[in-house]
């Protein structure tokens, strides 16, 4: 019995150790296969950052951590180094780009977000210049939909993590199982913990700055706030979105003004979308819709009003 039992006991810890060196290797292979994707930036002068490659020649950097106005040197996991230009800057979501003199690389693989679900593998992989890859595991702490940051920017999706992230490692890397990239790492958007800026988010700045040569967004010019609906507007407006948004204010000869928006008017929807609250209005307003002409929908002495409003550009602050 005794011998029994000891040859299953070591035939357990042999398979559990077995189990655990499996998935030791597959880490270090996640890891090994992210660092070609990854970059080093020298974002201060005693300080280094992870950033990660979008396209072949540009990489995307955690905006908070690039404290250079002028040409950033940047390096790569294989050793090679070189000037790179600020393309552009967005502090709402934390996220600048550069542009790379004679440095190209391919970009990481995308994660596709409907499969990112509270609980799964996060591994954030960032690259220093003097041990090379850093690596933090851990899980999504929590992933949904589009969420206003604090610093006024929209996040096409929301990704909590749950994980040790270092300081070298803003800017880098957050890949799943597959060593596909969900986003970006960075601890200055949250309080209390870091979140992945998405791959969808960062892709879409970077078009409009590609598109534009600057980062816009957009204006109606009307001060707003909840305000719920009882149920029969509900009903006769057709969704059941618990609230809408009151115009409390209208800036003279903004597009709000021109399409006809009085004080008391609450909309409840944008091109047929709810519209319950101000983040969702600002994630209508994003740069690709400056311009455009777009359906709102108003409730108006309890009646439905439909208008068309053109998005206009924000109006820059005076420095």
């Amino acid at each position: 019995m005794c011998c029994a039992a000891f040859r299953l006991h070591n035939e357990a810890m042999s398979t559990a150790i077995s189990d655990l060196a499996g998935l030791s290797q597959s880490l270090e292979d996640l890891v090994a296969g992210t660092v070609a994707g990854l970059v080093a930036v020298k974002a201060a002068p005693y300080r280094v950052a992870s950033g990660i490659w979008v396209r072949e020649d540009i990489c995307a950097v955690a905006d908070h951590s690039l404290r250079r106005e002028d040409r950033v040197p940047v390096h790569t996991a294989g050793g090679d180094h070189a000037p790179a230009s600020i393309l552009g800057r967005d502090p709402g979501v934390d996220l600048a780009f550069l542009k790379t003199d004679g440095l190209r690389a391919q970009p990481i693989p995308p994660a596709d977000p409907a499969t990112l679900k509270p609980g799964a593998l996060a591994l954030v992989v960032g690259l220093t210049l003097d041990v090379g890859p850093s690596a933090s595991i851990g899980i999504l702490g929590a992933a949904g939909g589009p969420r206003r940051t604090w610093r006024g920017g929209t996040l096409d999706h929301f990704y909590r993590l749950d994980v040790n992230l270092y300081p070298s490692q803003s800017g880098a890397a957050v890949v799943n199982h597959a060593g596909e990239l969900i986003g970006l790492a960075t601890p200055a958007l949250l309080r209390h913990s870091a979140v992945a800026v998405p791959l969808p988010t960062i892709h879409r700045i970077l078009d409009e700055l590609l598109k534009t040569g600057r980062i816009r967004e957009g204006y109606l010019g009307v001060g707003m706030q909840p305000i719920p609906l009882p149920a029969g507007l509900r009903e006769k407006i057709g969704h059941g979105s618990p609230s809408g948004l009151i115009v409390l204010s209208v800036v003279s000869g903004s597009p709000a003004e021109e399409a006809g928006i009085q004080l008391g008017d609450i909309l409840v929807a944008l091109e047929g979308a709810p519209i319950p609250d101000v983040d969702e209005l600002q994630a209508a307003l994003r740069g690709e819709n400056v311009g455009r002409k777009l359906k709102a929908t108003f409730v108006r002495g309890g009646e439905i009003v439909d208008t068309q409003i053109t998005v206009a550009e924000r109006p820059r602050r005076a420095n």
